[in-house]
């Protein structure tokens, strides 16, 4: 059975969970945040980040590579559209979510006030935060806006393209910001359609159980949710940075 270590807050962690819906692909999951990782953990990820993947033998990091590793192994139903055109298209907006909106949204964002404070106790700046959202967060929404749809999805049937940009805007809203509809309609309601879908809806009930949840009690909150978790865990009670961890305050 497919291991997927990773707590299911992490957009990154969600981007998988919904493809192995997707491809009804059973799992067990480990569901650590990277801070709270033991020793074993940091031999598996080096990075110290989530997800990590196993297949049997397989250890996969970074979640683009799980996610090509899935496609290429479970080909069917695809996460990616039938022509080269649209799986440009795609495969680019996997690359703008991940790296884009990865600094501005995880780490500038829901990490700085929500995951630095309460993990690492660090100050929560409010003042800067509002300062980003004008400055750095505007902008990837104006860009968003001019892409998206009025209707359907960002490249053609709902797939790759769309779950990797939509799981980054959960982690805003646990840092109490969403995106005006007013000032970016389409957007707004883009937004609304992918986080609709069915293979979407599981993996955002359980990161919004566990975002609630003391890291200490989530494997006992994932159990609770119906979720299968792996018989060890990687967790341990001390928080400690990962060196490529990009947290203010996380020392």
């Amino acid at each position: 059975m497919i291991t997927i270590i990773g707590n299911t807050v992490s957009p990154y962690v969600r981007k998988i969970l919904v493809i192995l819906g997707m491809k009804g692909l059973d799992f067990a999951i480990d569901p650590i945040t990277p801070f709270y990782g033991d020793d074993d953990f940091a031999k598996l990820s080096p990075m110290r980040r989530i997800p990590v993947f196993i297949d049997g033998d397989i250890v996969i990091n970074d979640s683009s590579v799980i996610a090509q590793y899935l496609e290429e192994k479970y080909p069917s139903p695809s996460i990616l559209p039938a022509t080269p055109e649209l799986r440009a298209r795609a495969r680019w907006f996997e690359e703008y979510a991940d790296d884009r909106l990865g600094d501005a949204f995880v780490w500038k964002g829901f990490g700085a006030v929500v995951v630095a404070p309460a993990v690492f106790g660090a100050p929560r700046d409010l003042e800067a935060f509002k300062r980003h959202l004008e400055t750095d967060v505007a902008e990837i929404c104006d860009y968003l806006e001019s892409e998206t749809p009025d209707e359907g999805f960002l490249a053609g049937p709902f797939g790759l393209a769309d779950i990797s940009v939509a799981v980054m805007f959960r982690g805003m809203r646990y840092a109490r910001w969403t995106p005006d509809p007013v000032r970016w309609p389409k957007l707004s309601r883009w937004i609304d359609r992918v986080e609709a879908h069915p293979a979407m809806t599981g993996p955002i009930a359980w990161s919004d159980a566990l975002v609630k949840t003391h890291p200490k009690d989530q494997r006992a909150k994932a159990i609770e949710l119906g979720l299968k978790v792996t018989p060890k865990s990687h967790f341990s009670d001390t928080p400690r940075r990962g060196p490529m961890t990009r947290i203010a305050g996380a020392s």
